[in-house]
C-alpha cells in the first residue's frame, strides 16, 4: 500500500521535474547557439542604415561620450563624413526609433526609421522614403529644434507619429552638437 501512494504521487512530480530539466537544457543550448547569430544579423543591419543614412561614411566606430536625452547610440564615420546617430521619441504606439545621418558640416543626410509599434497603414505613411527626405538637407538651429525654415511636413492623421520622428532627428542634431561635430 505504502509503495502505491509513491508511486501515485512522487513518480509524476519526478517525471514532470525531469521533462521541464530536459526543456530548460533545449531552450538553453538553443539560445547559446543562436545568440551570436541574432547578435550579428542585428550589427549587420545596423551597419547597412548607418551607409544608408550616411552614404559618405566608409566604416563607423562607435562614440564612446557622453549621450543625450533620448539617443540610442551615435556612431562617427571612419573618414570624418559624419555620424549616424539613432535617437527614439514616444509615438501613437510606443517609442519611434530614427536613425539619422548628419554629414561634417551638420546637415542631415538621410534619416531611417528603425524601429516602431505605430499603427499599419495610417501611422507607418510618416516612414516612407518620400516623407523622410525631407529632412535632407535640413540642419540644426538651436538646441535640439530643427531650423525654421525647413518646413517639414506631417502626415494627416499621423501627426504623433510624424511629431515622434521630427522630435528624434532633433535629438540626433543635438547630439551631433554636444559633440563638436566631428573632430
Amino acid at each position: 500500500m505504502e509503495n502505491n501512494k509513491f508511486r501515485e504521487n512522487f513518480i509524476p512530480a519526478i517525471v514532470l521535474l525531469c521533462i521541464c530539466l530536459c526543456a530548460t537544457l533545449a531552450l538553453a543550448a538553443t539560445h547559446f547557439v543562436t545568440q551570436p547569430l541574432i547578435d550579428a544579423n542585428a550589427e549587420k543591419a545596423a551597419n547597412e542604415a548607418r551607409a544608408m543614412v550616411l552614404p559618405e561614411g566608409d566604416g563607423f566606430t562607435a562614440y564612446d561620450g557622453k549621450l543625450g536625452a533620448g539617443v540610442d547610440d551615435c556612431y562617427i564615420a571612419d573618414n570624418g563624413a559624419g555620424m549616424a546617430i539613432t535617437s527614439h521619441s514616444k509615438g501613437f504606439g510606443g517609442d519611434v526609433k530614427v536613425m539619422t545621418g548628419i554629414d561634417a558640416n551638420g546637415k542631415i543626410t538621410g534619416v531611417t526609421v528603425t524601429e516602431h509599434s505605430e499603427t499599419p497603414g495610417l501611422g507607418t505613411k510618416d516612414m516612407t522614403p518620400e516623407y523622410l527626405s525631407q529632412y535632407t538637407g535640413v540642419a540644426e538651429a538651436s538646441g535640439s529644434h530643427i531650423n525654421d525654415d525647413a518646413n517639414i511636413d506631417a502626415v494627416t492623421g499621423a501627426t504623433i507619429s510624424a511629431n515622434a520622428i521630427y522630435l528624434s532627428v532633433g535629438e540626433a542634431l543635438a547630439q551631433f552638437k554636444s559633440c563638436g561635430g566631428v573632430n
